[in-house]
């Protein structure tokens, strides 16, 4: 019986080949990663950096029971205490109620519980005077108090209620230069205290520029407070630190950890949507000034 050999050079030379091929297909797409990367702007890169942070953190604990169960019965809490006459438990309620809204999640939670209180006058009137109190704090210098008034009024915004009294309140407040300046002096303390590693107060920023982006007002301010956010590493970190002390804190059973998660969670969106808007605002302007040189580059119809 003939006894066939086997070539075992062939095989190495196959592999050789095929490590070649590899190693060539991995080139080719960092090149082409590194292209595309070179093809974006600034704006954009800073936009999904914030995309990916928010949905990352976002699918680590929307459906973890335990998480769910904490965030619940906090907000739970929150609409019972409401119901009996505690506007600032009133207003968390809908603030959580926004969040979940706004990240889409929780939906039948969301349903359920606006049902239950969107008709409520107790429940309504207790929510609106903590506002009113709130305005009226900003208004003799409390910045907390006036970034709490902003914070309400853009939660009833993105949630749908109270539409007159929202339009009513802001016409108040967003030209009232002692309202503004509390409420901006309290922001660059959280901004100044988050470059310090504070990461609670690093988040309380974020959750301030997203409502003020929310309403449409102070739109320089939005800007700037987020350009000079983006470049500091310090703040960065001390706010991705918070946030998953407090995840870990909810997945504990810790309800109101949970619920302050989800709003930071909520901020990185907006930062995402804030960053993806002014790109566009920049490949407008590029396109428009091309087209302007297009324009001058053609000869003359005679």
């Amino acid at each position: 019986m003939n006894k066939e050999k086997f070539n075992l050079d062939k095989p190495k030379k196959e592999a050789k080949k095929h490590k070649k091929k590899s190693i060539s297909l991995i080139n080719e797409l960092k090149i082409d990663k590194e292209k595309k990367e070179k093809d974006l702007l600034p704006e954009e890169i800073e936009s999904y950096y914030w995309e990916k942070l928010y949905k990352e953190k976002l699918d680590k604990i929307k459906d973890n029971k335990d998480f769910k169960k904490a965030a619940i019965n906090d907000l739970e809490n929150d609409i019972n205490q409401g119901q009996n006459g505690n506007g600032w438990n009133a207003n968390w309620a809908f603030r959580r109620i926004s969040s979940y809204k706004n990240l889409g999640i929780f939906k039948k939670q969301v349903k359920e519980q606006l049902e239950l209180i969107k008709e409520d006058k107790d429940f309504k009137k207790a929510a609106i005077d903590n506002l009113k109190n709130d305005i009226n704090q900003g208004k003799n210098g409390n910045g907390r108090n006036a970034n709490w008034a902003l914070i309400s009024i853009s939660n009833y915004k993105n949630i749908g209620i109270f539409k007159k009294q929202i339009k009513e309140k802001l016409e108040l407040i967003k030209e009232d230069k002692d309202f503004k300046k509390a409420a901006f002096d309290d922001l660059k303390n959280d901004i100044n205290q988050g470059q310090n590693g504070e990461g609670g107060n690093a988040n309380w920023a974020l959750m301030s520029i997203s409502d003020y982006k929310n309403l449409g007002i102070f739109e320089k301010q939005v800007k700037e407070k987020l350009k000079f956010i983006k470049a500091d590493k310090n703040f960065k970190k001390a706010a991705f630190d918070d946030l998953e002390k407090r995840i870990k804190l909810g997945q504990n059973g810790n309800g109101w950890d949970a619920n302050l998660a989800l709003w930071s969670i909520l901020s990185y969106k907006m930062a995402s949507e804030f960053w993806q808007d002014l790109a566009q605002e920049k490949r407008s302007q590029m396109a428009r000034k091309t087209q302007k040189q297009d324009i001058r580059k053609r000869p003359e119809i005679r």
